[in-house]
């Protein structure tokens, strides 16, 4: 019995041995991989505002810069009120404030606000920033994120900002950023206005 035990464990002790052990990805190729399953997605789903397109879609983006990753500290807001953000079709949609991220780039600080649907459906953090109508959608992008009720803390990737669907299709309604969220800086990083 004592032998059949110690064959097993033998035998567990190999196979853990040589199973093959995951890679972890580097930041540009998590970045890589995003922008690939974007690119499904635009291309092949059904949900895609570029459906029925029929050509290749190819977004534009800046190259990866782990500079635009931030710690950002958030700052919750209690009874902070609702907020009406107008829209790209003029129907204005009215969120509820929820929490401020504090960070910093390049050792500027800066601040967003982080608002809520007003069914508290999730979170929506849009922004505008100095390459707007330059290099990136006049209208602002958006970041998704999510964090918890306890979290003091986030990771804000501006390489994942993206274009809303109404700089694709115009039968989208997006809503643009608050006023707040005008930051007076160039993010150059995430998605690019779209050829």
């Amino acid at each position: 019995m004592r032998n059949k035990t110690y064959f097993w464990a033998v035998c567990m002790l190999v196979l853990v041995a040589c199973e093959p052990k995951q890679k972890s990805l580097s930041y540009d190729e998590f970045i890589a991989n995003d922008r690939k399953e974007t690119h499904e997605f635009m291309n092949e789903s059904e949900d895609s505002p570029f459906a029925g397109a029929d050509s290749t879609i190819r977004l534009d983006y800046y190259p990866p810069n782990a500079t635009f990753k931030v710690i950002a500290e958030i700052e919750r807001i209690e009874k902070g009120g609702q907020l009406t953000l107008g829209t790209s079709d003029g129907v204005p949609r009215i969120y509820n404030k929820h929490a401020f991220l504090n960070f910093e780039l390049d050792q500027e600080p800066l601040r967003l606000l982080v608002l809520k649907g007003e069914d508290n459906d999730g979170l929506f953090l849009a922004f505008a920033d100095l390459t707007n109508d330059d290099t990136t959608y006049g209208g602002g992008r958006y970041i998704n994120l999510n964090f918890s009720d306890q979290a003091d803390k986030i990771t804000l990737d501006f390489n994942l900002a993206y274009n809303p669907y109404c700089e694709y299709n115009a039968k989208y309604s997006c809503p643009l950023p608050p006023v707040e969220n005008y930051l007076k800086v160039a993010i150059e990083a995430g998605e690019k206005l779209y050829k």
